[in-house]
């Protein structure tokens, strides 16, 4: 018989994270140098209006990213990150924050659905559309990788994939970028970074520290203490989807067995597909996979995250709203069939959720 299990929305502090401190003097976001001057182009708005994107920002912090809608993952979780901050600012400093989101899918990004899908995180933020000639002028100005369509195997045409740059590139009140956001930067990064860059502070150089570098975020993912017991889903949660055609289901497994064991499908009555989809990260591009299982090792606790391995819903029958649960079986191949009920949470929450688990 399949396991039922159940997940609370947990409360998490930021005090208790046991996270080592931090030089106040640095910023959060990864250094850039020499620094990248703001581009000068102009695209099409969600409102059909054209935008200069170096005039149009001037004087202000202008957070531009390159992504799609119709990503489950790394996109709503940057612009989710940024407007729970921005949320937080005093009105001063929030209104010099400009984030700017460039579609790299104009043809599934019509208009309406890049204002609907940006609108659901924050009615500020700005989405723009050019051709694939003007998208590749700007990305090889900036020095990004090029973003291309992917198309999974046995998908049809209308369900590719698009690989694309994983960066935020934040240009300050000078017009220059000396910092970027890559995906696994956590909201109390952009908590500390935003201001001190609304405010005209200047990004400097960081110093080498312990064989590390100072000022750039830390990605690794937090180290695990693995006990004895049965193979056990420590954590289930569902980030709140801005739409219903696809969403992004994050786990803690822990299989504490002496075998070894996988992850062989995953199925929901609410939605027309599930999967296990994988987002890597390399450099500065990101791209992502479909995969046909997902090993999991004796002892080991995986964690399927933001950004990294997680579970794509696609065909969503209702849009959940945060604070429901929505329904998934898992089948392993040893531990046979589980039944959870993921909480829906603000894409802004997942993190803080998945790491009060490990």
């Amino acid at each position: 018989m399949p396991r039922l299990v159940r997940f609370a929305l947990l409360v998490v502090l930021a005090a208790c994270r046991g996270e080592p401190a931090r030089d106040a003097g640095l910023f959060r976001g990864v250094y850039v140098s020499p620094p990248v001057e703001k581009p000068d182009f102009t695209f099409t708005d969600f409102n059909g209006q054209p935008f200069s994107f170096r005039l149009a920002t001037e004087g202000k912090v202008a957070l531009l990213f390159f992504g799609y809608t119709h990503c489950p993952d790394v996109c709503p979780l940057h612009a989710a990150n940024v407007s729970a901050v921005l949320r937080q600012m005093p009105f001063d400093e929030a209104s010099k924050i400009q984030f700017v989101f460039v579609t790299t899918d104009p043809e599934r990004d019509t208009p309406e659905r890049l204002k609907q899908w940006l609108g659901a995180f924050d009615p500020r933020f700005i989405g723009l559309r050019g051709s694939p000639e003007e998208l590749a002028r700007v990305q090889a100005a900036l020095q990004i990788a090029p973003a291309r369509k992917e198309l999974p195997t046995g998908a049809d045409s209308a369900s590719y994939l698009v690989g694309h740059a994983a960066q935020v590139i934040a240009f300050g009140l000078d017009g220059k970028a000396r910092t970027e956001y890559p995906m696994g930067v956590r909201q109390d990064d952009w908590a500390a970074d935003l201001p001190r860059l609304a405010r005209g502070e200047v990004p400097t150089a960081p110093r080498s520290r312990d064989g590390q570098p100072a000022g750039e975020v830390n990605l690794a993912p937090a180290a695990t203490e693995v006990t004895a017991a049965a193979i056990e889903i420590l954590a289930a949660v569902m980030a709140a989807p801005p739409t219903v055609s696809e969403g992004a289901v994050y786990l803690v497994v822990r299989n504490n067995s002496a075998r070894a064991d996988t992850l062989l499908s995953v199925w929901s009555p609410e939605a027309e597909g599930a999967m296990i989809h994988s987002t890597t990260t390399g450099g500065r591009m990101q791209q992502m996979e479909m995969k046909s299982s997902l090993p999991i090792g004796a002892g080991e606790t995986l964690t399927l995250a933001p950004g990294a391995t997680h579970l794509m819903l696609t065909g969503l029958r209702r849009l959940p709203a945060a604070g429901e649960s929505f329904p998934l079986r898992l089948r392993f191949a040893r531990a046979g069939e589980f039944i959870v009920a993921p909480m829906v949470v603000p894409y802004a929450d997942v993190q803080a959720q998945l790491g009060a688990a490990r």
